[in-house]
């Protein structure tokens, strides 16, 4: 696994490099947003720790380049600023999780270590998955995209369509609405979504889910009125009936 580390101090890019090589982790570094962007278009990492403040640009606007090259990229953001607002408009922006500094090494690797992980999983582990046995039947199953009124959900190819239209979804986006469609009728508690899409305590920020939510309504469009808001509990999945 691969990962990008974007900061302008050295210091700090030392430390969660070799915390990260500590764990088994391959890095790469940029100190600025321009090298940052190049970096990643020519090494394609598996994950992007973000620092908001650079020299040159934010970590918005590197986030905005960095999604033109793939609109599923995982990205971390590191921030100094701790004021909820900044927190939430990298999360809007599609950022997957944050950290502040001054942050604990092993939350850090932790964050990461939870991040892959799903990753993993949406990739299917193809690339360590060991070739098929030669006896293994030629006609095995493949499960057929789940549809929910307009909207389809194609969970081993990880594709979401609307009315036949494809919506590219990052791998949180993906997982929040499996696991709201799967889980359909039943109300959904936040502190249940975070344990179960984001793998470990968000620090009790539930909001998160709201705007994670919030992304995914818009990025479906006329199928995001499926999610429905339950005031004061959380969210339920249910088709409208017309």
């Amino acid at each position: 696994m691969k990962v990008l580390i974007v900061d302008d101090e050295p210091s700090i890019v030392n430390l969660i490099r070799m915390n990260l090589k500590l764990e088994g982790y391959d890095t790469v570094c940029a100190y600025n947003g321009r090298e940052a962007i190049e970096a990643y278009a020519a090494q394609k990492p598996d994950i992007v720790l973000l620092d908001i403040m650079l020299p040159d640009m934010d970590g918005y606007d590197v986030l905005r380049a960095i999604q033109e090259l793939d609109r599923s990229a995982a990205v971390i953001f590191i921030t100094a600023n701790d004021k909820r607002t900044s927190k939430i408009l990298g999360l809007e922006l599609g950022a997957d999780d944050y950290i502040t500094k001054p942050f604990d090494n092993k939350e850090l690797a932790l964050r990461v270590k939870t991040l892959w992980r799903r990753i993993r999983l949406a990739r299917g582990a193809a690339q360590e998955a060991p070739p098929p046995e030669p006896e293994a039947p030629a006609q095995e199953a493949v499960p057929a995209p789940r549809v929910y009124g307009i909207l389809s959900l194609d969970e081993e190819g990880r594709r979401a369509s609307v009315e036949g239209r494809d919506v590219p979804l990052t791998y949180r986006e993906f997982d929040l609405l499996c696991y709201l469609a799967r889980n359909r009728r039943r109300v959904l508690g936040r502190e249940e979504l975070l344990e179960n899409i984001w793998g470990y305590s968000f620090m009790g920020n539930t909001r998160a889910v709201d705007i994670l939510i919030k992304r995914l309504r818009q990025k479906l469009g006329p199928a995001g009125e499926y999610i429905k808001t339950v005031y004061g509990v959380g969210y339920r999945f249910e088709v409208s009936e017309k």
